[in-house]
């Protein structure tokens, strides 16, 4: 290793490395040639994995000697599958974590796909691996000439700003390891898509992209020497482990824990500061309100939620930002998942809620809580109340708890299962104005809330579920309010 140039920059190739996308893209072209009259066989097309769409559909349009308009037979190709994505794309297991793991060691990250970008958007956003968590993107439309020519994995390097020798390459196909050692790089290979034997020109080669560990991609000389049949393998990490020491990790528990209850304790400071003005505001009107009903009055809970909630999102988005190696939208989880996704959970929610409300009504207890009432028949203005109950304190509370406290947690010890059952905690106690019960099913919403944060990677899940659930609450306490006066 003398004399090489340091590893900076990792470049991922996405089908068959992240995700298990070829079975999909397979089937997809397999219809697309039935629909024009034309049955091919799934292993017509290996010959032509990891060459783009049109050399993948072209190349067996030229075996079977079929005319075929490329362009609008990978259109339809596309279409069928992107039809199959949200219910059957997955990532490998381990790529996501390894993507990551290379961030947090500040090595820079890209991909280069043979694909076209409407594919690498829609893979990317499934797996929680959004475009733009990369340093840079390269796919089929950017170069002419496909694997197994250099150009793409070239032009990935020119975009990161890396020399090609100070790259290494993650494929799992024999033209992309032909592409990687044409452009000078180091080529780590994942046994996913072809079998071993047909992987030697790697340098490294490893069953799953779940073997791989960092030190084979920065090329440690204890494993830099391509791995003879049958490879010896390393015991794969658990698969929520934490990362390793280094720079880019979030804040660790207890600085988590101290950062969320400092937020915490500002943001209730904040909204007493604002309810005091409220009662002294309504006593200078000649409006005489009881200090007792200030926990429940709805003017002042919808002002203390709206007055709150830029200095909490402000302090979230600050200590997150603190943090150097890691971005706000990667600590926030601030990604766009697919609307199928966040519509199936809202789903769920509002099963259990369902369950929740149908469990009190069995036992002779209110479906709406007493503090919901007396705060909506307060209110003095509704909207304002709704603003404060349905939006501001939902965006607030999404923010710290499945946002920050969540992926703090989540790559401590604690992993994802303790992060959803610590957040869920820590939101359900901060409504002391409920019950027992009231504040046990706020917690086991916190469980689906946290478990739909885990699974889409983004907080903008539990965000719109919390908006949801608050406002079904809101629409079932005016209901009620309604039923009572007449």
């Amino acid at each position: 290793m003398n004399g090489t140039p340091s590893i900076e920059a990792v470049i991922f190739d996405m089908d068959g490395v992240l995700t298990d996308s070829e079975p999909l893209i397979n089937a997809a072209a397999v219809a697309m040639f039935k629909e024009k009259g034309l049955v091919v066989q799934a292993e017509d097309f290996l010959p032509f994995v990891g060459t783009g769409e049109n050399r993948y559909i072209g190349g067996v349009a030229e075996k079977y000697n079929f005319p075929l308009d490329i362009a609008q037979g990978k259109k339809r190709t596309y279409e069928i599958y992107l039809e199959l994505v949200p219910e059957r794309l997955a990532a490998f297991p381990g790529a996501v974590e390894l993507v990551r793991r290379c961030r947090q060691a500040r090595l820079r990250v890209a991909l280069a796909s043979s694909a076209d970008l409407v594919k690498i958007n829609a893979n990317l956003c499934k797996i929680g691996l959004p475009p733009e968590g990369w340093d840079a993107i390269v796919h089929g439309e950017d170069v002419e000439l496909k694997k197994p020519a250099p150009d793409i994995f070239l032009a990935a390097a020119r975009k990161l700003g890396v020399a090609p020798q100070a790259c290494v390459v993650v494929e799992d196909a024999v033209n992309g390891i032909q592409a990687a050692k044409a452009a000078g790089m180091r080529c780590v290979a994942v046994a996913q898509s072809f079998p071993p034997a047909q992987l030697q020109q790697a340098d490294l080669l490893r069953p799953t992209i779940g073997d791989v560990s960092l030190d084979d991609l920065i090329g440690k000389p204890e494993s830099a020497a391509p791995i003879a049949p049958p490879p010896v393998i390393p015991a794969a990490p658990p698969p929520f482990a934490p990362p390793p020491p280094g720079p880019g990790k979030p804040w660790g528990p207890w600085a988590t824990f101290g950062l969320t209850s400092g937020v915490l304790a500002v943001d209730f400071s904040v909204q007493v500061v604002i309810a005091v003005a409220v009662f002294i505001g309504a006593k200078l009107l000649g409006r005489d309100l009881p200090p007792e009903q200030m926990p429940y009055n709805g003017l002042a809970l919808g002002l203390a939620c709206l007055g709150s909630a830029p200095i909490g999102i402000g302090l979230t988005w600050l200590f997150a930002r603190l943090r150097t190696g890691l971005t706000v939208k990667e600590y926030l989880a601030l990604r766009r998942p697919p609307a199928r996704e966040v519509w199936r959970w809202c789903i769920w929610l509002l099963v259990l809620l369902a369950v929740c409300d149908c469990v009190r009504s069995m036992i002779h207890r209110p479906v709406v809580p007493n503090f919901m009432v007396q705060a909506y028949e307060s209110a003095g203005c509704v909207p304002l109340l709704v603003l404060g109950v349905v939006v501001a304190a939902p965006l607030t509370e999404e923010f710290l708890f499945r946002g920050f406290a969540f992926t703090g947690l989540c790559q401590s010890r604690l992993g994802w299962a303790g992060a959803t059952m610590v957040t869920a905690f820590m939101w359900a106690i901060i409504h002391l104005q409920y019950d027992a019960l009231d504040i046990g099913t706020v917690f086991v919403a916190g469980l689906v809330l946290g478990l739909a944060r885990w699974q889409t990677q983004s907080v903008y899940t539990p965000m719109v579920m919390h908006v949801v659930m608050n406002a079904l609450a809101t629409v079932e306490v005016a209901a009620q309010v309604a039923y009572v006066r007449h």
